[in-house]
């Protein structure tokens, strides 16, 4: 069975677990600026929630180039 995360380059893990660790830390600060009522704060949230989610699509065309790459490779040796 494939497994991206054993198939995929360091690159792709890299980017995909910093998109991730954005997006959390977004709904952390939007949960603490929501429960102390500080706007700027809940801003920021939603910027890195974004920016989490930016960086999160990063990473799937990283593993989509990857998975090209690879497939190519295949062809290329079983001619």
């Amino acid at each position: 069975m494939f497994n991206p995360w054993d198939n995929g380059s360091k690159a792709y893990r890299i980017t995909l677990l910093t998109g991730t660790g954005l997006i959390l830390l977004g709904i952390v600060l939007a949960l603490i600026g929501g429960g102390v009522q500080v706007q700027p704060l809940q801003w920021v949230a939603i910027g890195l929630i974004g920016l989490g989610l930016v960086t999160h699509l990063a990473a799937q065309v990283l593993r989509a180039r990857d998975a090209q790459r690879r497939h190519r490779q295949a062809r290329q040796a079983g001619r």
